[in-house]
């Protein structure tokens, strides 16, 4: 279907129309079950919905074309070529690659070194995607997070803080991926120390 307001190209050209994407604007966002098809949704100024704010009315006009966003109560798993849908949250929101939806707190947790401690246990049959973590060390230590299915490898690490540092992790990109669904995250130090903080990612 076209949208038929204001040409394509240039003031002279009457054929070539833009395709409207998206939908209706809505005041409270629809419920969706696991499977079903749902309009992208939009704000109140007609901008892409993609965090929990309020949804989107009902009244407007138009028949706007679906994009194919479907609700999944899983990632799917896909391999290079696939073709896929978009992915909406549980209100018809567009669901972010690897957004942030776990966080673990860490409260005063006495690490002795070499001795990790467990400071994430997924769901059943979850992997856990790390993607962040801000820590205090009271001691002069290094954190180093390890994948409980490689014991003793380290998969990501803090720098050398000194006794009451601070550190937030940098920028991770898509993220630290543990190995297989139902391992754990462990968090190790280079030297004795009470560790306080969070981290954060998804399960998958």
């Amino acid at each position: 279907m076209s949208y038929t307001e204001g040409a394509h190209n240039s003031p002279a050209d009457t054929k070539d129309r833009l395709v409207r994407i998206g939908s209706k604007y809505q005041a409270s966002a629809p419920t969706v079950a696991d499977g079903d098809n749902a309009y992208l949704l939009l704000d109140s100024a007609g901008r892409l919905l993609i965090s929990g704010a309020a949804a989107h009315d009902a009244t407007a006009t138009g028949n706007p074309l679906r994009v194919g966003g479907v609700y999944r109560t899983a990632i799917p798993a896909v391999a290079a070529g696939d073709i896929v849908d978009l992915l909406l949250d549980a209100a018809g929101r567009l669901r972010l690659a690897f957004s942030t939806d776990t966080f673990k707190i860490i409260d005063a947790v006495a690490i002795t070194a070499g001795t990790p401690a467990t400071v994430w246990t997924p769901a059943s049959g979850k992997k856990v995607r790390l993607l962040g973590w801000a820590f205090s060390s009271t001691a002069s230590a290094a954190l180093e997070f390890q994948d409980s299915g490689a014991a003793g490898t380290v998969i990501a690490q803090s720098p050398l803080l000194a006794a009451a540092g601070l550190h937030n992790a940098p920028p991770l990109g898509e993220g630290i991926l543990l190995a297989a669904a139902d391992n754990t995250l462990e968090l190790d130090v280079t030297g004795n120390s009470t560790v306080s903080g969070m981290v954060f990612g998804v399960e998958e």
